[in-house]
């Protein structure tokens, strides 16, 4: 019985030890976007936005994700004017206003398609996106996605991965592919991508693309939920278990 419980003291401790690992490497993440972002760099404001969206490193925040969006979008950087719209269309953080959001989708389309086509791996994530949701008045087109996504992926950009790891899911825009799907989550998680962990999580849960593991699928929930993901926490707790 003593060896038991030494075992499992020994286990809390390492997983409170990660845990606080995890949030720590988060929070720096978030102190070097703030920095840079101070600087007026419109990347970092940009990924601060998506931090404060998310939680990540910070408390979360619709408002100030705005705040740093905007910053962003007042650069013409393509990912911030993208993300602008989508608080503008959705209501996130700002009143929602439809004419804003479709102003902002089609200067976003406008900045990143030549940006895109000369390589930069955030622009063709942009233009990605924005065939695969038809923003901006764009055609909705899956295949067109799919080809940008790919490119942007092939470069290690982590939200193309996990995005073109959706059309796999899906079936959109290419043959349906589950191991692929997972392939390209991995891609993503590996990254830190909160919502690939949260995925591949799920696929562990349910064996949808990967062999079933429950032991996997927590262990994956975990990982997104230290690093902010909400979903991931709503789940451990709904098991009782922490993170």
């Amino acid at each position: 019985m003593k060896k038991i419980f030494l075992l499992s003291l020994i286990l809390t401790l390492t997983l409170a030890g990660a845990a606080q690992e995890q949030s720590l490497q988060s929070q720096g993440r978030a102190s070097n976007f703030y920095a840079l972002a101070q600087l007026g760099d419109p990347e970092a404001q940009y990924m601060l936005a998506c931090c404060y969206h998310d939680g990540y490193g910070v408390e979360q925040s619709d408002s100030l994700a705005v705040v740093w969006a905007r910053k962003s979008a007042q650069q013409a950087y393509p990912a911030g004017l993208y993300f602008l719209a989508y608080c503008y269309e959705t209501g996130r953080g700002v009143s929602m206003n439809q004419s804003n959001a479709l102003t902002l989708y089609k200067r976003a389309y406008e900045v990143a398609l030549p940006r895109a086509t000369r390589g930069d791996a955030s622009a063709q994530f942009v233009v990605g996106k924005i065939f695969d949701y038809g923003n901006g008045g764009v055609t909705l087109n899956h295949g067109t996605a799919v080809t940008w996504y790919r490119r942007a992926a092939e470069q290690g950009y982590a939200g193309a991965q996990f995005n073109l790891g959706n059309c796999y899911q899906l079936g959109e825009g290419v043959d349906q592919d589950k191991k692929q799907a997972v392939y390209w989550y991995r891609q993503a998680a590996l990254q830190g991508d909160t919502d690939a962990e949260y995925t591949i999580g799920l696929c562990y849960a349910s064996g949808d693309g990967i062999v079933k593991s429950s032991a996997r699928a927590i262990e994956w929930f975990r990982r997104a939920a230290r690093h902010g993901n909400r979903l991931a926490r709503h789940i451990l707790l709904s098991i009782n278990l922490t993170w």
